[in-house]
């Protein structure tokens, strides 16, 4: 129950720490749904916004996330990946027992980007393959990516091709296999565009990792840039 003595704890904190300690201890599992503000005001006898200060705090921690027509969802599975060697998103993921669906995926022709063509090492970049993919699970944002790949690869601009995997797709269908990948990792800021492909607050804390990947024969087969929400994703390094 909450303590109400005089110097306890406010009443909203004592409930998040209450509600952070069941789903630490696997009371509550991730894409689980908490009781509705009803239920904590009957048993605890606290108001809804005693409730809602409690839920903003955990979702500031990455514990929860409110969903509108749903109610508060438990997001407290942050992934930690281990960089031991080339993977799709999508096999990362399934190593982690966590099914991926494509939540918006949009592809099309442009002019490649000077940075891009850097990055790749590109003479004469011309137009290339962009590529933008919302990946999630269980409904909830965990990375927002976009991949360019060089015109000369003549893989067509339809989106539904791109919504699995895509190293899948460049293996299976048009015998491109992601032999070897440089990534570079960074902190940044959510701008407006990216927070709100991935439903997080602007300026909330992000993992920015650039790929450039080779073929069997060395040659560039494109670059990604993705943004993983940090309070959902993490990464260890073996040395």
């Amino acid at each position: 129950m909450l303590k109400r003595e005089r110097g306890s704890l406010p009443l909203y904190k004592q409930l998040e720490m209450m509600i952070r300690e069941s789903i630490d201890n696997g009371d509550f599992s991730y894409g689980d749904i908490l009781p509705a503000e009803s239920e904590y005001m009957a048993k605890f006898g606290i108001s809804r916004i005693t409730i809602r200060q409690a839920m903003q705090l955990l979702a500031s921690e990455g514990y929860v996330q409110g969903r509108p027509g749903k109610g508060t969802i438990v997001t407290k599975k942050k992934i930690e990946e281990a960089l031991t060697g080339i993977k799709s998103f999508s096999d990362e993921m399934r190593e982690h027992g966590v099914e991926m669906e494509t939540l918006s995926c949009k592809a099309g022709y442009s002019d490649t980007p000077d940075y891009i063509a850097s990055i790749l090492g590109m003479e004469n970049p011309g137009r290339c393959l962009k590529i933008e993919r919302v990946r999630a699970a269980g409904g909830i944002p965990l990375v927002f990516s976009t991949t360019y790949i060089p015109s000369s690869r003549n893989l067509p601009d339809d989106p539904d091709l791109y919504s699995d995997s895509l190293y899948a797709v460049l293996s299976s269908k048009y015998g491109i296999i992601v032999a070897k990948a440089t990534d570079t990792f960074e902190a940044v800021l959510a701008d407006r565009e990216t927070a709100g492909m991935l439903c997080i607050e602007e300026g909330d804390a992000l993992f920015k990792r650039t790929r450039q990947s080779y073929d069997q024969h060395s040659d560039a087969i494109g670059a990604s840039i993705s943004f993983y929400p940090g309070n959902r994703y993490s990464y260890s390094i073996q040395l």
